[in-house]
C-alpha cells in the first residue's frame, strides 16, 4: 500500500507547478514574434469616408498581405476629434491628404491569426490570455494537494 508524506506531497506540487509554468512559458513565447516586430508587412492604406451614423466620423481603411492572403483593417476617428469649424467635406479632405491613398504604413499580425493585427506597434497580448489560464489551473491542481498535506500533518498517527 502506498501511504503519503509530506516530501511525497511536495514532489507532486512541484512536479505539477513545472509543466504548468513550461506550458505558461511557451504560450507567451508564441507571441514574441509579433511583440519584436519580426511578424510584420507592409501595408497601404486604401481609402478614408464619413460615416453618418448614430455616432458620426470618419474610417480609414488599409490593407495588408500575409501568405497570399489579403487582410483588410480600419481606423475609426470620431467627428469630433476632427476640426469642428469645417464642414464634414473639408474633414475629409484633410484626412485623405494625412493618410494618402497607397501610402506604406507599418502593420503587425500575429503569426497564428494574421487578421489580429495594429497599425504601428506590436498588438499587446493580453495577461490571462498567455499566462492567467496555466496559473490559475496550476492553482485549482494544487488545491487537493494542500488539503492531503494538511490531513498528513495533522494527522493524530503522524
Amino acid at each position: 500500500m502506498l501511504t503519503a508524506n509530506v516530501g511525497w506531497i511536495f514532489t507532486i506540487q512541484v512536479m505539477i507547478s513545472v509543466v504548468i509554468l513550461l506550458w505558461g512559458y511557451n504560450r507567451y513565447a508564441k507571441h514574441w514574434g509579433t511583440n519584436s516586430g519580426h511578424d510584420s508587412v507592409d501595408g497601404t492604406y486604401t481609402r478614408v469616408d464619413y460615416i453618418a451614423s448614430e455616432i458620426p466620423g470618419f474610417t480609414i481603411t488599409y490593407g495588408y498581405t500575409v501568405n497570399d492572403q489579403r487582410y483588410f483593417g480600419s481606423i475609426n476617428q470620431l467627428l469630433l476629434s476632427s476640426d469642428l469649424s469645417l464642414s464634414i467635406e473639408e474633414n475629409t479632405e484633410m484626412l485623405k491628404k494625412e493618410y494618402l491613398t497607397g501610402r506604406t504604413v507599418k502593420v503587425f499580425y500575429r503569426k497564428e491569426f494574421p487578421s489580429i493585427h495594429s497599425l504601428n506597434f506590436p498588438p499587446g497580448v493580453p495577461f490571462f490570455d498567455v499566462i492567467g489560464i496555466p496559473l490559475f489551473i496550476l492553482i485549482l491542481s494544487n488545491i487537493p494537494l494542500l488539503f492531503i498535506d494538511y490531513l498528513i500533518v495533522s494527522s493524530p498517527y503522524n
